[in-house]
């Protein structure tokens, strides 16, 4: 009875020593080395070069992680060199848990994964670097603040671009995303009542809309510059040989649906996502990781236009970012609320944008880096029909400063 009684609490103490290796939101990352694809061997020190670092444990032989491979690929290739609150840039290190060298070799040129450090844990879950993370399953993400320290565990990866997002300092451009569905390329054709999904690049569902009567349709507060895929269910009232088409409010067309199983889809790269807007005669945004959109709500003095300190704090991240790249302009656009007229909003917005712009001058942003693009009330996140046809919070959110930060 005894030698049971002693077996058992060698079992249970194991486990808790296993446990308590296991790692956790918060922990400091540890040290560990890896073998890299070029056949030598790196020691990856926490925190590693001032970058938030994801390390990514996947496998060839798993199709889920290697799904994730392509996601996460495109991500790293959007952020790796972005410009952060306080880190140098994100860097995905990739950990194939596998012995099998050749067919990860193989499994990095086909999928052309060019944007990740490659490295193997050639003893599987019993490698080292497995075992220091409590990496058991496949896929497995990790991702490290450039303080060293544990802030996610398998997060989604809409999860993981909102969280490198917060850490670029500034909030990604919201609009309502809106257009007109049609079942022809004829856009008075329009395919009415119609069921309609939207889902970021990842998969991941962002939101739902219906057309009315007229086929329009309306996503509310989206976060723009990234790629979308819109589906459509079949239902029976849409019967046509014609691919379904896509327009915007302004009837110009976007693009033709693709069949697929119950229904369409339609496939809007980042560079088209401005078009579905309201105000979409603004220049679109190519999704390159050196053109940014941030949206900033100042709160100004009384008077409506001149800075609070609160405001030029606010505006300290634009001006980093201008100053790590001097090849970077910027487009300044201020936005007022509808309580006013159009024309004593455009001219508050014009005293707005004149402030911002002292502003970066003042911090050393050359002015011939900077444009002033005042719009008054003209282009609403939330539209308001009369002055009382808003609440104050709809009000608030109209009230904001939009930068465009782009090469020349």
């Amino acid at each position: 009875m005894r030698l049971y009684l002693y077996i058992f609490l060698l079992i249970v103490s194991f486990g808790l020593v296993n446990a308590q290796q296991l790692i956790k939101v918060g922990d400091k990352a540890p040290t560990f080395l890896v073998n890299l694809q070029q056949n030598s061997i790196q020691s990856f020190s926490m925190p590693y070069l001032n970058r938030i670092v994801l390390l990514h444990f996947w496998s060839s032989t798993v199709s889920k992680s290697k799904q994730n491979n392509k996601f996460l690929n495109r991500l790293t290739g959007r952020y790796k060199n972005a410009m952060y609150r306080s880190a140098e840039g994100f860097e995905a290190v990739a950990i194939a848990v596998q012995s099998d060298k050749k067919a990860w070799t193989e499994s990095i040129t086909a999928d052309s994964l060019t944007h990740f450090t490659n490295g193997i844990a050639l003893r599987g879950y019993n490698d080292e670097v497995c075992k220091k993370f409590g990496v058991t399953q496949l896929p497995a993400d990790i991702l490290i603040d450039e303080n060293g320290i544990v802030i996610a565990i398998n997060p989604r990866m809409r999860d993981l671009e909102n969280i490198l997002d917060e850490k670029k300092n500034f909030i990604p451009i919201k609009k309502d995303v809106i257009g007109i569905l049609a079942q022809s390329s004829n856009k008075n054709e329009v395919s009415a009542f119609t069921k309609m999904y939207l889902f970021d690049a990842y998969g991941d569902s962002i939101a739902t809309a219906r057309t009315n009567e007229k086929g329009f349709f309306s996503f509310s507060d989206i976060k723009l510059n990234q790629d979308f895929l819109l589906k459509v269910d079949n239902g029976i009232d849409i019967i046509t040989s014609d691919p379904l088409a896509l327009f915007t409010s302004k009837g110009e067309h976007l693009l033709d649906g693709k069949n697929m199983s119950g229904g369409f889809i339609f496939k809007i790269p980042s560079n088209l996502s401005y078009k579905l807007t309201e105000d979409n005669e603004d220049k679109t945004l190519t999704g390159n990781i050196e053109q940014v959109n941030v949206s900033k709500m100042l709160v100004f003095k009384p008077n409506g236009f001149d800075l609070l300190p609160k405001d030029e704090t606010e505006l300290l991240a634009i001006v980093q970012i201008l100053s790590k790249n001097k090849a970077l302009k910027v487009d300044v656009y201020a936005h007022t609320d509808a309580k006013s007229d159009p024309k004593a909003a455009l001219e508050l917005t014009g005293k707005q944008a004149q402030s911002v712009y002292n502003f970066l001058i003042k911090k050393g942003v050359e002015a011939n880096r900077i444009k002033m693009l005042p719009k008054g009330n003209a282009q609403p996140r939330k539209t308001c029909t009369a002055k009382t046809d808003c609440d104050e919070a709809d009000h608030k959110t109209n009230r904001r400063i939009e930068f465009i930060v782009y090469k020349n």
